[in-house]
């Protein structure tokens, strides 16, 4: 496998992880696309013995150790088995009862609560989580790993933050700070995680906990620019951003965002629907890692808890939103149950089949999509990372191939043209040389899935009526 860390870099099957930076003490790196790469160009990337151990901790090589695999090492709570959703002890659907929890977070407001839960009992001695990011130029980050040690720390890292980031820079904080923590995620970075528990002894014991979070894919930097852009805030000017919004008359599954231009107060936002942008709507690739469209884990199948959205008819109906929970660790699932009993949160055992389809877009996309992607790189001859999906699983529809390849195109599109829109200083330039082929796919999306919509949309609205009787 020598060698094949440099492929998966300049094949763009780099997630910027940053495992490989943290193994080699290395450095990541932010590109002209707003996204997360090694430098390779760094002296300790021409080590051979370095490129062996770097590949060892990247989630993209060395298909020995994948998700099942690492799920068999590292899981006490794995009674059960699915192909989709990796070894569970439990599949649960709910949201926190206790204070501001569920408000002040993207769904049922469990991602932050089991960090402050943990923190509370004294199981751990923080978490590492995305963390707001002091900005200085244009492609800074907006976000960052950090470490937060008490409730109100843990609690100002609500909501989700769809937008790059890496870990070496939060791992060696925590081998200077001794502790017990909890690791929240997505699914490459949690076995990223896990690869580097096997090498590093001390990031084993101090990680003592790992969440995922349900990924549709990481969105660059440029992403986060884009939507201000869209609504008038020029890319220097940009702040800060919620990606999600709770509010009257917002349903759960609406992506409404929030941007603060530089010097604006508190309340001085502008408030605009994600998917009424150019590129904006999520699952469309937009200014996308290309990276993520050669994954095949949607929910985190090495993590001790999965949360995500219960996105089904029965929880739908109530717009405070309603977690997803796919239990893989016994302590974790006891702190869960027991907080039932005394009403500090409310959750309902679901089944395995339910936590599929309330993810049913994220297992075309991993499953059939990634086949049908492979498929394509292996008729162009081209590397691609091996793995736990291959190119004969799937016998993909042609409306759907379309769709697959449509995505990916949009992807590459709108990664250069938003470049090229920096450059000149001109929003008009990314619109008007994207828009039409992202409309183009959307209109390709609702025939394919048009009577699974509207069945959808039925079922919701009776929830919604039966839930105000």
């Amino acid at each position: 496998m020598e060698g094949n860390l440099y492929k998966v870099v300049d094949g763009n099957y780099c997630v910027g992880c940053g495992a490989c930076a943290f193994a080699s003490k290395g450095v990541m790196k932010i590109n002209e696309y707003g996204e997360y790469t090694p430098d390779l160009n760094s002296e300790v990337f021409k080590n051979k013995d370095t490129i062996k151990k770097v590949e060892a901790v990247c989630p993209f090589l060395k298909p020995e150790l994948n998700e099942n695999v690492l799920g068999e090492q590292f899981l006490d709570g794995k009674s059960n088995f699915s192909d989709k959703i990796g070894f569970y002890e439990k599949v649960y659907a709910g949201y926190v009862n206790e204070q501001e929890f569920r408000n002040n977070g993207t769904s049922g407001g469990s991602g932050t609560w089991v960090g402050a839960e943990l923190l509370r009992l004294g199981l751990i001695d923080g978490v590492i989580h995305v963390k707001k990011s002091d900005r200085i130029n244009t492609g800074d980050p907006f976000y960052k790993y950090g470490l937060s040690v008490s409730q109100e720390e843990i609690r100002d890292g609500a909501k989700s933050k769809y937008h790059v980031v890496e870990v070496s820079e939060v791992l060696n904080l925590v081998k200077d700070k001794p502790g017990k923590y909890l690791f929240i995620g997505v699914p490459c970075l949690v076995k990223s995680i896990r690869r580097i528990q096997i090498v590093d002894p001390l990031i084993k014991e101090r990680i003592a906990f790992t969440v995922s979070l349900v990924c549709g894919h990481f969105k660059s930097i440029n992403w986060t620019l884009s939507l201000g852009w869209a609504k008038g805030i020029e890319p220097n000017m940009m702040d800060n951003i919620q990606y999600r919004t709770k509010g009257d008359g917002i349903l759960a599954r609406k992506y409404i965002f929030r941007a603060w231009e530089k010097g604006s107060k508190k309340d001085d936002f502008i408030q605009a629907d994600s998917a009424k942008v150019a590129g904006g709507k999520f699952n469309q690739g937009a200014l996308m890692l290309p990276a993520c469209n050669f994954c095949d884990d949607v929910v985190g199948e090495t993590a001790d808890l999965t949360i995500g959205d219960a996105w089904l008819p029965q929880f739908e109906a109530d717009d405070n939103g309603t977690n997803l929970l796919i239990f893989r660790n016994k302590k974790i699932l006891d702190v869960f149950e027991d907080a039932n009993k005394r009403n500090q949160i409310n959750i309902v055992e679901i089944s395995e089949k339910d936590a599929i389809n309330s993810q049913s877009g994220g297992f075309r996309q991993r499953g059939e999509g990634l086949a049908h992607r492979i498929k394509n790189k292996e008729k162009q001859g081209i590397w691609v990372p091996e793995k736990r999906v291959k190119s004969s699983d799937f016998k993909v529809s042609y409306l759907r191939k379309k769709i697959y390849s449509k995505r990916e195109e949009v992807t590459m599109l709108t990664r250069e043209s938003f470049f090229k829109a920096l450059e000149l200083n001109d929003y008009n330039y990314y619109y008007q040389t994207t828009n039409k082929k992202i409309e183009n796919l959307r209109k390709l999306e609702l025939s394919s899935i048009f009577f699974k919509a509207l069945k959808n949309k039925v079922q919701r609205k009776f929830q919604k009526i039966k839930r105000n009787k």
